[in-house]
């Protein structure tokens, strides 16, 4: 079987039209980048899809979700697609492919796979509707006014329509309120700075108590703090009682927690709390971003270290999840370092992305882009090997998945004991 260890890889999240996450885009590539295509192609593409997802944990990730893979002609034409779990599977297809290959593409329907036709830049689909399942427009495209005629076929034969490259939010609300199904972009990272409004009080609070937490604040200090915000309280012992944090014990009480969890880990119980209270119930993309990014930083220093805890981790951890903090806010992520008191490496890190920890929000930033190129850079910069960047993503989205799933839970049983109060 093909190693992954020689392929770079991508996972980009695919949403609804309520901001759920219902499938993940797959990008990968050969680390060598060879000049002309190999004569085992459609083999190498295979054995790298399923050692990413079905060898590596990752399966998990899509028990309610597809990949959606660009497929090859090669890749189309292999019997290797057999081997692939096709209700996981969405494969991209360009359109003329879809066309040519029009009976292998039914027979892959009929096997399970979903075909998502890839338009490009024509502007109508033709014969090519009765092929698909979803079609694929470029965001770009679809604002300019370039694909009505694409969008009334769709609607005609019952087929959904996928649009890439929603990077800003005004961008999604047209496209929502045009019918769009599936979203892919980072439309919901970017800051969107309040103004003449006060942030919600709730995660200025949670901010509030990391900052003391930082400063080393006696357990006094921080009973008080919570004791004069009871909701804030029920919120955390919500989360940490939830499935994704699996502890062995339910934690009944705050003075509990400090003694069960300890400092470090309350202080990522309170960064996760400031997601779970961005309030959408159907599970906040943001939140999952921010963990894959805290994890994926924590776990690559393994690497570095070779340890499997230390401050470092800690820290890069903190700052991973507090890389989205501004986007959560709608503040400016100086404000947010002020807010926190932190120290100036840390400060460093997250305003200037500067120093060793500020260079991994990059990597982060370059694999979430797809941006290969940079992330061969960084992780060059940083002394990461691709095996060490590809482990730690892998783990990243796992653990991401399943704490963003309970945090889903906290907040749908905080709405419903919210709603029982009216």
């Amino acid at each position: 079987m093909t190693d992954t260890a020689h392929y770079a890889f991508a996972y980009q999240p695919i949403l609804s039209a309520t901001q759920a996450s219902v499938a993940v885009e797959l990008i990968y590539r050969d680390a060598g980048v060879p000049a002309e295509p190999r004569a085992n192609e459609a083999a190498d593409a295979a054995n790298a899809i399923l050692s990413a997802f079905v060898h590596s944990g990752i399966d998990d990730l899509l028990r309610l979700r597809r990949a959606f893979v660009a497929a090859s002609e090669s890749l189309l034409k292999s019997d290797l697609l057999n081997l692939l779990p096709s209700d996981r599977f969405a494969l991209e297809i360009a359109q003329p492919l879809a066309l040519r290959l029009s009976v292998r593409c039914q027979e892959l329907r009929a096997l399970g796979f979903r075909i998502v036709l890839d338009v490009g830049a024509a502007a109508s689909l033709g014969a090519a509707a009765a092929l698909a399942d979803v079609v694929k427009l470029e965001c770009r495209r679809v604002i300019a006014g370039e694909c009505e005629t694409v969008f009334r076929e769709a609607f005609a034969h019952g087929v959904q329509i996928y649009v890439y490259g929603v990077e800003r939010p005004e961008d999604f609300d047209v496209l929502r309120r045009r019918g769009v199904h599936l979203y892919q972009g980072y439309h919901f990272a970017h800051t969107m700075q309040i103004r003449g409004e006060r942030a919600d009080p709730r995660k200025l609070a949670v901010l509030d108590l990391l900052a003391k937490l930082t400063a080393d604040a006696d357990d006094r200090v921080l009973e008080d703090s919570f004791k004069t915000d009871p909701a804030l309280s029920l919120h955390l012992l919500r989360l940490v009682n939830s499935s994704a944090f699996a502890l062995p014990t339910t934690i009944r009480s705050l003075k509990h927690a400090f003694v069960i969890l300890g400092r470090a880990q309350l202080a990522r119980w309170l960064q996760v709390l400031l997601y779970v209270l961005d309030g959408n119930a159907g599970g906040s993309p943001l939140m999952e971003l921010a963990l894959r990014r805290a994890r994926f930083m924590e776990y690559v220093l393994t690497f570095r270290t070779h340890q499997t805890h230390s401050l470092l981790q800690d820290e890069a951890y903190m700052i991973g999840l507090l890389s989205l903090a501004d986007v959560l806010m709608g503040w400016t992520m100086e404000q947010v370092a002020t807010r926190l008191s932190l120290a100036d490496e840390l400060r460093e890190a997250l305003v200037n992305r500067n120093r060793p920890l500020g260079r991994l929000i990059v990597l982060c930033e370059a694999l979430e882009k797809a941006d290969f190129d940079a992330v061969a850079v960084v992780a060059e910069e940083l002394q990461l090997s691709l095996e060490a960047v590809t482990a730690a993503q892998q783990e990243a989205l796992v653990y991401a998945h399943r704490i963003s799933s309970g945090g889903q839970q906290a907040s749908s049983e905080q709405k419903d004991a919210e709603q029982g109060g009216e």
